[in-house]
């Protein structure tokens, strides 16, 4: 990993290039020296020897020229055996003169013996450096174009002895030449001496050493040196990890006293940190308003991509999905539902605006779907959904009331007309007839007269204009009164009307119009629905500090979906029956019931079964607070 890293690179470039420079340094140095320092002392050894080769043919020739003939002409005088002498001598001095300058000189032949009478010191160097010379390869070495040869190696010799004769670490450097006698090779001379102090092998191991150490504190100071630079860049490094993990706020440290360029680097990207920051905070901002807008709205908004993949919803949106499916299976997939897909395929085909209704589980929704432009292209839509339902049921009531209100006025006006008609034309003959037409045009103007006045009544209800006179009301006594009321009416019909006060019931404090026009409607709706022979009950009961007033019947009982809808202005319950009664009513004592209940701040709701019967209950407190 670190091969990877700007350091790594940096240390890495350094030290491969200050290893080359100190190997090639080195690999230099090791020939200068083997070329200066040991070919040095080659040449000074080779000089010697070809001296000492010169010398001896010297001492020769002088040797013949300078023997006196009457010593050449003495009996038992060899002039051969003389001239060894005489070059036995030369050596002898040479050999004395050399050790004193710590070069020593052997004349051998090629099986390891002196060509002269040496010292038994020469013999016992002889004996200690064959094993350098290699004498069965060295006359093949003589006899070649440079006819000299080379050796380096231990002297084999005890250690005092070394010692005592400057050898310590017995390292030699042997070089030998030619021995010629008669123009012929007889042998070699062979000239050694101690390698320096510092001999060819030490200098190239400390030379090595001296690159290994570059080396290495290359390495240190190439580390720190790259750690140093690189810093910074570091220091960013984190800084934009940071940031890509949403830490906005981080910054790279810049000292006062650095200016270069990886410092401008620095700075440059602390001012983008700090631009990219606030344009964080305000895309934050700005989308934190637009979730509390979405949030607070009552309708929904869905945003769409082009592949039909929600991307935002606000809360009234989720209600309505979930609709479709399970809430969980839809965060997972993000799909739109079936209706809403078709829709969102008509806006990008047509690239225009779609609306309509949507109707699920009883709700209505109303739907507009606009396409989303970016640069021209459509990149997905936007649906803005309302839930109507309230709103479209009533629409439907205003229609079924304005319906209504036309009926129930016709058939009155109609009849008012007609016999009116009827008298102008004096197609009534008799007294009794006018009468009777008279009679008829007098009921359906009180009963257009009530419709209007329980119309305006029911306004002012619904705009909170009701004023309740409150006042002390026994309500055994009140329960009879009102009974007492229907009783001929029941009777007519044959139903059995009964009125049930339990012990306990206190006295309360309420307006007795108002309760007593509620009792009425219920009482009169009750007797209006139930068969001959059967039965109506009004009951009243003190439970929970609330009196409790029920009226039961016996009746043709009202069908359950119809149940949440019986207080509506106008509802029929029955289809097929129509407004007029016996009791002249209106259709609306049901709804101004429930109007004038909520005045007493009490509550009013009803149980039915069809084929059994009905039973409205009233809960109303003892003593009405003024709202």
């Amino acid at each position: 990993m670190i091969l990877r890293s700007v350091v790594g690179k940096l240390w890495l470039t350094i030290i491969v290039l200050v290893s080359l420079v100190l190997i090639l340094l080195s690999v230099f140095l090791s020939e200068q020296v083997e070329q200066f320092y040991e070919q040095d002392q080659l040449k000074s050894l080779g000089e010697v020897g070809e001296e000492i080769q010169n010398g001896l043919t010297g001492v020769k020739n002088h040797a013949n020229s300078r023997i006196p003939s009457s010593i050449r002409q003495k009996p038992g005088i060899n002039a051969a055996e003389f001239n060894r002498n005489i070059e036995k001598e030369y050596v002898d001095i040479v050999t004395e003169i050399a050790g004193h300058f710590h070069t020593h000189v052997i004349i051998t032949d090629f099986q390891g013996k002196p060509l002269f009478d040496q010292s038994a010191q020469t013999q016992r160097y002889l004996d200690g450096i064959k094993s350098v010379l290699k004498l069965d390869q060295l006359r093949e070495e003589l006899v070649s174009e440079d006819a000299t040869a080379k050796r380096t190696g231990k002297l084999r010799l005890p250690k005092t002895e070394l010692v005592e004769r400057g050898f310590e670490d017995g390292q030699i450097l042997v070089y030998a030449i030619p021995y010629l006698k008669d123009a012929k090779i007889k042998g070699a001379i062979v000239l050694f001496q101690k390698q320096g102090a510092f001999s060819e092998q030490d200098i190239k191991k400390w030379i090595f050493y001296s690159a290994l150490i570059g080396i290495a504190l290359t390495t240190v100071f190439a580390f720190f040196l790259s750690t140093r630079i690189t810093q910074p860049l570091i220091q960013m490094q984190r800084a934009a990890e940071k940031m890509a993990r949403g830490k906005f706020s981080t910054r790279v440290m810049v000292r006062a006293h650095e200016r270069d360029e990886i410092a401008e680097l620095a700075m440059t990207f602390n001012q983008m940190a700090g631009q990219l920051e606030e344009s964080i905070n305000l895309l934050s901002h700005e989308k934190e308003q637009l979730t509390s807008i979405l949030r607070s709205m009552s309708d929904g908004v869905i945003s769409i991509n082009a592949h039909g993949k929600i991307i935002l919803s606000n809360p009234p949106a989720e209600r309505f999905l979930n609709l479709y499916r399970d809430p969980q299976d839809f965060k997972q997939n993000n799909s739109l539902p079936p209706t809403l897909l078709e829709v969102f395929r008509y806006v990008l085909e047509d690239e225009a605006e779609q609306m309509g209704d949507i109707e699920e589980q009883g709700r209505t929704w109303q739907l507009i779907m606009a396409p989303l432009y970016a640069r021209e292209q459509v990149r997905g839509a936007v649906a803005v959904m309302r839930d109507v339902t309230e709103e479209r049921h009533l629409e439907k009531l205003r229609k079924d009331f304005v319906a209504n209100v036309s009926h129930e006025l016709r058939t009155p006006l109609s009849m008012l007309q007609g016999y009116s008609e009827a008298l102008l034309d004096d197609i009534a003959d008799s007294p009794e007839m006018r009468q009777e037409l008279a009679q008829i045009i007098n009921d359906e103007s009180q009963r257009m007269s009530r419709l209007v006045n329980e119309l305006l009544d029911l306004a002012r209800m619904e705009a909170g204009h009701i004023d309740l006179v409150l006042s002390e009301l026994p309500v055994r006594s009140f329960v009879d009164r009102v009974t007492r009321k229907f009783s001929g009416l029941a009777g007519e019909k044959k139903i059995e009307l009964v009125g049930e006060v339990e012990e306990g019931v206190p006295t309360v404090y309420w307006d007795e119009d108002r309760v007593e026009q509620i009792l009425t409607n219920l009482i009169g709706n009750a007797i209006q629905h139930t068969p001959e022979n059967g039965r109506v009950t009004v009951r009243a009961k003190w439970l929970d500090h609330h009196v409790y007033l029920e009226v039961e019947d016996t009746g043709t009982g009202i069908p359950t979906e119809d149940l949440p809808y019986v207080f509506q202005r106008f509802y029929k319950a029955d289809k097929a029956r129509t407004r007029k009664t016996v009791l002249g009513g209106t259709g609306l004592g049901l709804a101004i019931a429930k109007h004038l209940v909520h005045a007493h701040n009490g509550k009013i709701s009803v149980r039915s079964e069809l084929g059994v019967g009905t039973t409205f209950c009233v809960q109303l407190p003892q003593i009405v607070e003024d709202n």
